[in-house]
């Protein structure tokens, strides 16, 4: 089972009730990412905590349906409670990934290349939704992880698209949030990469993973960037074409723009 997303790092620490929260919805996500169950050491273990304070977190989840013990060995696993909170946050962007899917997939056989679909959430990027390239090397994302700006492509075609005054907005917050989590964010060349989106029409990353990512922004009726498509595989075959799938990924993020206000 993939791993599920982690929790963010900037929300480690908060004062007060709020780090009773942050802790009880970590050891929702250690749930979620354990597939077959988890015992209440393991929660304890892997939060750092004592066995005590896990397992009330676990008691107080389990009561509200968020998690569930499992009879036979005692093991926590996830509650129904979580399928409706999926479903409600899915029905939110039903409309634009409706829209867009037909676009990924032609993206997708086009370019051979793997495609992503992610919505904007803060300082972050979720990802919505996915079309797989079906070669032998791909690059995957979990549906439903949240990704800091500063290390996607999506991030930067989505600031190369926004006013000045809402981009340098956005910036500080990303600074503020970087800092907080002691996360690397290079101002500088995050704003040298938005300018060469603003003149290509697409942007690009480079997390020296030997992967080429390449995005594009999805704007809605203001003008406003709401999302964002990439195209992302290994560098090997992308780099030698990565003007024409810059293209291509900048001609789609436009088309489902127009779709989106037609």
């Amino acid at each position: 089972m993939p791993a599920a997303p982690k929790p963010d790092e900037a929300s480690a620490s908060p004062p007060g009730a709020a780090s009773t929260l942050v802790r009880g919805l970590s050891v929702l996500e250690m749930v979620a990412a354990a597939g077959d169950g988890i015992s209440v050491t393991e929660v304890a273990a892997q939060a750092g905590t004592d066995k005590s304070t896990a397992s009330r977190l676990l008691a107080t989840m389990r009561e509200l349906g968020y998690v569930q013990q499992r009879v036979r060995d005692r093991r926590y696993v996830l509650g129904s409670r979580c399928l409706w909170l999926a479903q409600a946050y899915q029905a939110t962007h039903d409309h634009l990934v409706d829209l867009a899917r037909p676009h990924l997939a032609g993206l997708r056989d086009a370019t051979g290349e793997t495609v992503h679909l992610a919505v904007r959430e803060g300082v972050h990027v979720v990802y919505v939704a996915q079309e797989d390239s079906g070669q032998s090397v791909t690059v995957q994302s979990v549906i439903g992880t949240r990704t800091p700006l500063q290390r996607t492509a999506m991030g930067r075609a989505i600031l190369a698209t926004m006013s000045e005054r809402d981009r340098d907005r956005l910036l500080e917050q990303m600074r503020t949030s970087a800092a907080v989590s002691h996360a690397a964010l290079d101002l500088d060349e995050m704003r040298a990469d938005v300018r060469q989106a603003g003149i290509r029409g697409w942007a690009a990353v480079d997390r020296r993973d030997d992967v080429t990512r390449l995005a594009a922004a999805i704007t809605d009726v203001r003008g406003e960037p709401i999302a964002a498509i990439t195209i992302s595989g290994p560098s090997y075959r992308v780099d030698p074409r990565v003007d024409d799938l810059g293209t291509a990924v900048a001609r789609v993020a436009g088309e489902v723009s127009e779709a989106l206000v037609a």
